[in-house]
């Protein structure tokens, strides 16, 4: 096992209205689209793919206070699970094929110093709580920027508003999707490493009513079909520490 690298925060922000959608996709369709020093990370073989809105806000340098018009942003990102070619990580490692944003200097900030494949988007988050007790979360993208352009995507999921929120157990696939604290990205031309910390998770599972997949077909995934088992969480809001990039050993 690799030792896991100091942590130095740069950043804070809450990521809340948490939406998971999951599914799972063939490995070698990922593993054609990742850098040569990953590999897929299996949960009993298989592969997984994300879609995943939220809110993200508090936005700001742990150096200054928060920035008027830049503390807050709309996402959706596209991701699936990664380790370093015959390296048992120390820390569960995450992969993004695409983040979408509606905040310009989100966009700008993250390519620059991340590496990641930020892109301005149009982009719209409804939450509704019917008289029955369902809790209703819509979000939708539409890509502006850079290319490729335009992509799209939408996803619908209803929650039981009174089922409780609990951590995922440790050894289990909801645990394996959901626990990841680290992520891998290649910038100008050299693969990269970040970490994040915050309190696990509290999710609860719902239903996929409508979605729009064109973002993965976007990064070169196959779109789920129709009869595809889509594994869907809503996850409580966390506070995260950002922390800051190095190359990968």
């Amino acid at each position: 096992m690799q030792p896991q690298p100091a942590f130095r925060q740069i950043f804070w922000q809450t990521w809340r209205d948490l939406v998971f959608v999951h599914w799972e996709v063939d490995p070698a369709a990922l593993e054609r689209l990742l850098p040569p020093e990953l590999e897929p990370d299996l949960f009993e073989g298989k592969a997984y793919v994300a879609l995943v809105p939220f809110r993200m806000t508090g936005i700001r340098s742990v150096w200054l206070p928060p920035i008027p018009g830049t503390a807050r942003t709309l996402e959706t990102n596209v991701r699936t699970y990664v380790r370093r070619r015959g390296v048992a990580e120390p820390v569960p490692a995450v992969w993004f094929f695409s983040l979408e944003a509606e905040s310009t200097l989100a966009v700008r900030v993250a390519r620059g110093m991340y590496g990641l494949p930020y892109f301005k988007a149009r982009m719209q988050y409804e939450r509704e709580v019917r008289d029955d007790g369902t809790e209703v979360r819509r979000a939708e993208s539409t890509r502006l920027w850079p290319q490729p352009a335009p992509a799209r995507s939408l996803v619908t999921a209803e929650f039981a508003s009174r089922a409780p929120f609990a951590e995922a157990a440790p050894g289990t696939l909801e645990h394996f999707l959901i626990e990841r604290y680290a992520l891998f990205a290649t910038r100008r031309g050299r693969l990269t490493y970040a970490c994040v910390r915050h309190n696990p998770y509290r999710v609860r599972t719902g239903v996929l009513r409508e979605v729009d997949a064109g973002l993965l077909g976007a990064a070169g995934i196959p779109e789920p079909g129709a009869a595809a088992r889509a594994l869907v969480h809503q996850a409580e809001d966390v506070t995260v520490r950002i922390g800051a990039v190095s190359a990968a050993s």
